[in-house]
């Protein structure tokens, strides 16, 4: 009930449903207090168990070629800037709350916790805003690893000097290489072995649940040798990606299976060739697998609202805010770091700073603090308070700021952030010679289906508008030559009226589609006017044509897409209309 009312509420109000969700679960639990009842130990269970679920759809849509890409941006995020403003916290600290007695060993467990943005939290908030890919990739891509820097510090630097145990740099520098080791070899060998077992199943309930016992197997066996469980999924999920997409790549069509294998020899090529999951099937699990996501997530989030103490918050409200401001400021002056560095925008730092939500992982963290430390009610309630503050009010904050420079990020969505295009438009020259129909100079349908794949997949990660118009000619009135002549003026008609970011491809003979990425219905159905416009000014009146304009839902594949383009050409035709819409 909680879920589908934050949903409605989030429909309606356009806030968030994880905001929504908080507030209901914990006005039930505050006025009927025998609905919900959860002890610090059931919540840790109850997100241990969610985790994997949570983190699978938003790992499944992280591009290896992103990742490459902005490599050295995502290690200053997950590594410098998280152990940089812990030392500067723990140095200003002291000046700013001096009637406490704090160690060095307990700043740093303090704000251990509180530096790294949670997975679960930015990944629900930052889906539900329209921004550019690569700000969002720095706020997803972050959340994820500097997880597991946060972890480290936490449990191998922190809690032993808590605990009078002396650290020092080389002991730090081996733990962080056997986490990081453990963690990458469980991860890939846990994708391994998940993938071969995918080869030997053929049932779809039976294929998505092997998917997730690689997350959940690889998370478990790394939180039971007590190194980083989030970098084990994040490394099992990409391995698996990659092993999946090259396989597909290299052994696009399916393998007829054969009941005549008898010797080993027989059995290794039976698994060389047989695929594990078809494009298609590993599109269908990205979809359901979101859609558990989504009730996961949901879950974690009435959990977090039925353990929190006003009393206990209210008691320590002047440290929350003190604590709450350093980390914002620290966080700010980080990101303006690496915002200047990198010749970004400058609003985009105010985007960044706000994408720093705390959440369930950091209560974890206090949970596990020793029961008879000194200040445990003070972390708890300066942890607790600092998830709600920053949940609710970076939220906010960034809802008026995305709306005060929307106009400005609709801009940063085409170039990323960055006017530098020369690199990107020698490769699109490139494509364009290798990929192209010589005469409407059109992309291929190859070329084409893996763009509007990769556009599926960023629209269904970051919630932006793909809007696709279908074109089809008639040319049984027309000669060979004049349907030639026809296609190369069509092609420069078209090549003129769409922008640099959009594609214009032929998927068949006489068949053609324009993918307008970042455009709304209505956008598309104007260009599709403009260009029908042109058409009548410039081409043979013997030519026929129709359009058929939609655009992409979340539950969309690519097979749907192309349906839907159908059903409107069709029903253009069927109803002598130059243009029809598909919803």
């Amino acid at each position: 009930m909680i879920i589908l009312l934050s949903r409605l509420t989030e429909e309606m109000t356009k806030i968030p449903a994880t905001l929504a969700t908080i507030f209901y679960a914990f006005l039930l639990s505050l006025y009927f207090p025998q609905l919900f009842s959860i002890s610090k130990q059931e919540f840790n269970e109850v997100l241990y168990l969610m985790l994997p679920v949570i983190l699978l759809p938003d790992i499944l849509n992280i591009s290896v070629k992103e990742l490459k890409n902005y490599a050295k941006e995502i290690f200053y995020l997950a590594v410098v800037s998280v152990v940089v403003s812990i030392a500067i916290a723990v140095f200003v600290t002291p000046y700013l709350l001096p009637e406490y007695g704090f160690t060095i060993g307990m700043l740093v467990a303090l704000y251990a916790m509180l530096m790294a943005t949670d997975a679960i939290t930015v990944s629900a908030i930052m889906s539900r805003f329209t921004l550019p890919q690569r700000l969002k990739i720095y706020a997803e891509s972050e959340s994820l690893f500097n997880d597991v820097t946060a972890l480290i510090l936490y449990y191998f630097v922190a809690l032993p000097l808590l605990q009078g145990s002396s650290v020092d740099v080389l002991s730090i520098n081996f733990t962080v290489l056997k986490v990081l080791v453990l963690s990458s070899l469980i991860g890939g060998v846990s994708a391994l072995f998940g993938f071969l077992a995918l080869k030997m199943l053929r049932n779809p309930f039976d294929q998505f649940l092997v998917i997730y016992l690689i997350v959940i197997s690889s998370f478990l066996l790394a939180e039971h040798f007590h190194i980083a469980g989030i970098l084990s999924i994040v490394v099992s999920v990409i391995v698996f990606k990659m092993l999946v997409e090259r396989e597909n790549r290299l052994h696009p069509k399916t393998f007829e299976f054969s009941n005549t294998v008898k010797t080993y020899d027989a059995f290794i090529d039976l698994l060389k060739n047989i695929p594990a999951i078809t494009k298609h099937e590993f599109r269908e699990y990205k979809k359901e697998a979101m859609f558990l996501g989504i009730f996961a997530n949901a879950v974690v989030f009435v959990v977090i609202a039925n353990i929190i103490d006003l009393s206990l918050l209210s008691h320590y409200i002047y440290e929350i805010v003190v604590v709450f401001l350093i980390t914002t400021v620290i966080r700010f002056g980080s990101l303006s770091v690496l915002v200047i560095s990198s010749k970004l925008p400058f609003y985009w730092t105010y985007a960044l700073t706000l994408s720093g939500m705390k959440g369930a992982l950091a209560i974890i963290m206090v949970h596990s603090l020793p029961k008879d430390f000194v200040y445990y009610d003070l972390f708890t309630a300066v942890v607790i308070g600092n998830v709600l503050i920053s949940t609710f009010l970076y939220t906010f904050s960034l809802m008026f700021h995305i709306k005060r420079y929307a106009k400005l990020y609709e801009s940063d969505s085409s170039t990323n952030g960055t006017k530098d295009t020369k690199i990107s438009e020698l490769s699109k020259d490139l494509v364009e010679v290798l990929e192209k129909d010589p005469i409407s100079q059109a992309y291929n349908r190859i070329f084409i289906e893996d763009v509007l794949s990769r556009e599926i997949a960023r629209v269904q990660r970051y919630k932006v508008e793909l809007s696709v118009i279908g074109l089809k000619f008639d040319f049984s009135a027309i000669s060979e030559q004049q349907q030639r002549a026809f296609l190369q003026r069509a092609g420069e008609i078209i090549q003129k009226g769409i922008r640099q970011n959009d594609y214009f491809g032929k998927v068949e003979e006489g068949h053609f589609i324009v993918l307008a990425s970042n455009t709304s219905l209505g956008g598309a159905h104007r260009l599709a006017q403009k260009i029908a416009e042109e058409f009548v000014e410039v081409l043979d009146g013997d030519i026929k044509y129709n359009f058929g304009v939609t655009e992409l839902s979340e539950t969309d594949s690519i097979e749907t897409l192309f349906d839907k383009l159908k059903d409107a050409i069709y029903k253009s035709i069927q109803n002598k209309q130059t243009i029809e819409i598909v919803v």
